[in-house]
């Protein structure tokens, strides 16, 4: 199973455009991408998104990222990417007690905990959350974690 990495940078009509290799068990995931590229001659782009992870027929899964450069990427200077590729799991966590009728009355002192867990899913490619009630949901256990 390779290690996560881009393996292709490449400028197409005005954006450069990232090939990203992902291990197996992404494969059909959402996975949360950012980070930057840059050049020593002062190119240099920013991006972020939640993508798809895809599966190849050849086992390989990869997804691409497009980002607008902020400073212009010259050709013969290497391009170096910082590149950060997450799963992403989204917890809603309420106080002990709380009720759907309850409206925030006060700001938040010492001690207050929220530790009741409401809902958990994972961040979708649309930007949405997906999400189940707290029994549903276990930490690690299927279904909790499909994409």
């Amino acid at each position: 199973m390779p290690r996560p990495y881009v393996s292709a940078v490449t400028f197409l009509d005005d954006q450069i455009v990232l090939t990203v290799q992902l291990d197996e068990y992404l494969a059909g995931q959402s996975v949360e991408i950012s980070g930057y590229a840059t050049q020593n001659s002062g190119g240099y782009a920013t991006f972020y998104g939640f993508q798809t992870a895809e599966k190849n027929p050849d086992g390989t899964v990869v997804t691409y990222v497009k980002a607008a450069p902020a400073q212009e990427f010259m050709e013969g200077d290497p391009v170096t990417v910082f590149l950060r590729a997450a799963k992403v799991w989204v917890t809603v966590l309420r106080e002990e007690g709380w009720k759907p009728e309850n409206q925030p009355t006060k700001p938040a002192t010492d001690g207050t905990t929220w530790d009741t867990v409401a809902k958990v899913g994972w961040a979708a490619s649309n930007g949405q959350a997906s999400s189940w009630s707290p029994d549903q949901a276990l930490a690690g256990g299927e279904p909790s974690f499909q994409g």
